[in-house]
């Protein structure tokens, strides 16, 4: 019985704890009788061992001992007497250096993998080494080395699209990309796949818009209908332009298609949790939990689940351990989860610590703007609110978003209060259905005393887009002018869109009670008026 041939079928069978086993009492008897093996063979011996932890996720033993045989492979190159033979028996150094990248990002050792992995010398490097650099270099901030690996990555396999992805993301344009990827010419059945290429680069220029238009014609008219992560595109394209509401259906859609894909379904929570959805929120958290507990998306899903169930402390628990899922790249939608709890819990300094630490990473991000700028109102710092409000129309642009958060910070002081309504006015021009500008705009009037003017910007978005919350307010409105029969015709009407609104059922209570409190006292007035006695009747 040849003892390496046991451990290589041992190897061969996918037996990796019987190596775990085997292996090291091998090597310790090969320790005190070097004739035992061969030193090839104690080399290869080391690596089965290794990709052994490797497979049990014993990430630091596997890398001790990759690092052992790469340093008895080193010291038998260099022994004239190793043969041909011998040197068939050692796994590839590129391949060892592979395995052990993969421990050291296992470990959170982002810097020592990158130095393992440009131990390789270029003309060695395959497309998975060069892949694998790509990413690396984007973890260290290293983007042109990055740019270069990538490149070489679709030189080899042109429809590499995480390859490609990464270069939009890089800044790479697209005329370079589709030269890179046809050499200039596209064939015309892959017409499909340079448009979604296309779509992709106005996504991340924050063409949102063109974008948008890109991934649904390819959605309604293309081989792309239904596809998931065409879907995921768009859905992901609207959220970011603001339309949460139209960024619901795709990814539900997508959700519905491919339950087992986590891809956007953070964002999909996100605006479950905007639109108050609790019911589909927990679903959606439930399935993606048990999918996979290892992604941010599932603990993102959670987090904004108990956040809406307001167990904030249990909430900040998951958004850190969605943040740790990133490490060492943070996520987005972690650290703006775990901003929004911070800044719910009062935590203002901490709120503004992780919301900056997005922008570094995502600066087109307007819930990192709008989290820092309600942190600093909360503080009382308005001159750093509205240094944030300047910057999100500088790096985001003209938007009604970005028009009323600038706004809500010029309202704050009555010095700046004229020019806060003229940039909601704006807003709304842009959009008039963009009612977080209406209600700053009606609160505004209010304060004004111009009552009338609330009075008709809400008449008029009541016509466009009725909602419980507008019907109400303009109830409220019309009690404070002392029309209660308008106010309770108001109510009403919010109460037929949410039939169980608890402050809509309390407001028409209270009126009703009011009302029958006024009857009643006229009705005391009246009764006091009548005379008390027939002998009162008859004096008069």
């Amino acid at each position: 019985m040849i003892l390496h041939e046991q451990i290589q079928m041992l190897f061969d069978n996918k037996l990796y704890t019987n190596i775990v086993a085997l292996a090291p009492m091998v090597l310790s008897a090969t320790d005190n009788n070097p004739e035992l093996l061969p030193p090839a063979s104690i080399a290869q011996t080391m690596v089965y061992l290794a990709d052994s932890f490797l497979e049990q996720k014993e990430y630091g033993k596997a890398e001790v001992y990759y690092r052992k045989a790469l340093d008895l492979r080193k010291t038998l190159s260099k022994q004239r007497g190793m043969g041909n033979s011998a040197a068939k028996e050692l796994s590839a150094e590129t391949e060892i250096r592979y395995q052990m990248h993969i421990c050291h990002l296992a470990l959170k050792q982002s810097v020592q993998a990158l130095l393992v992995l440009q131990g390789i010398p270029a003309k060695l490097r395959s497309v998975r080494v060069n892949m694998a650099l790509g990413k690396l270099y984007v973890m260290n901030g290293l983007e042109r080395p990055a740019i270069s690996a990538f490149k070489e990555v679709i030189r080899e396999c042109p429809l590499a699209l995480e390859a490609i992805l990464a270069l939009i993301k890089l800044g790479v344009s697209y005329v370079e990309l589709v030269r890179l990827i046809f050499n200039g010419n596209p064939s015309n059945n892959l017409d499909w796949v340079v448009q979604w290429i296309k779509g992709q680069c106005h996504l991340h220029s924050c063409e949102y818009l063109s974008a948008s238009t890109i991934f649904c014609h390819l959605q309604d008219a293309s081989l792309l209908k239904d596809d998931v992560t065409n879907l995921v595109s768009q859905g992901t394209t609207l959220f970011l332009a603001g339309d949460g509401a139209g960024a619901l259906l795709p990814l539900q859609r997508a959700h519905s298609l491919d339950p087992l894909s986590l891809k956007g379904m953070d964002i999909l929570a996100v605006i479950l949790a905007n639109e108050k959805k609790s019911v589909e929120l927990e679903a959606l958290a439930l399935k993606l939990i048990s999918v996979s507990d290892s992604s941010f998306e599932s603990w993102v899903a959670m987090g904004y689940h108990y956040l809406l169930s307001r167990k904030l402390t249990r909430a900040l628990y998951l958004a850190h351990k969605a943040c740790t899922c990133c490490i060492p790249t943070p996520g987005i939608e972690p650290l703006i989860l775990k901003g929004t709890i911070l800044q719910e819990l009062k935590k203002w300094p901490e709120a503004i610590t992780h919301f900056r630490e997005g922008l570094q990473t995502a600066p087109h991000r307007f819930e990192i703007y709008r989290g820092i700028v309600h942190c600093y109102l909360a503080l009382q710092r308005s001159r750093e609110a509205m240094n944030i409000a300047a910057s999100s129309l500088h790096h985001i642009g003209h938007t009604p978003r970005t028009f009323t958060l600038y706004a809500s910070v010029l309202l704050k002081d009555p010095v700046t209060t004229a020019k806060g309504k003229v940039f909601l006015e704006r807003a709304l021009n842009m959009d008039p259905r963009y009612t977080p500008a209406v209600f700053l705009l009606i609160d505004s009037y209010e304060q004004a005393g111009q009552r009338s003017k609330a009075i008709e910007l809400l008449t008029k978005q009541i016509n466009q887009q009725p909602t419980n919350r507008l019907h109400h307010i303009l109830g409220d409105l019309f009690i404070k002018n002392g029309d209660m029969d308008k106010a309770l015709e108001q109510y009403n009407s919010a109460l037929m869109l949410e039939p169980n609104n608890v402050k809509t059922i309390e407001a028409i209570n209270r009126l009703e009670n009011a009302l029958v409190a006024k009857l009643e006292n006229h009705l005391d007035l009246e009764a006091d008026d009548l005379p008390d006695s027939d002998e009162e009747v008859n004096s008069i």
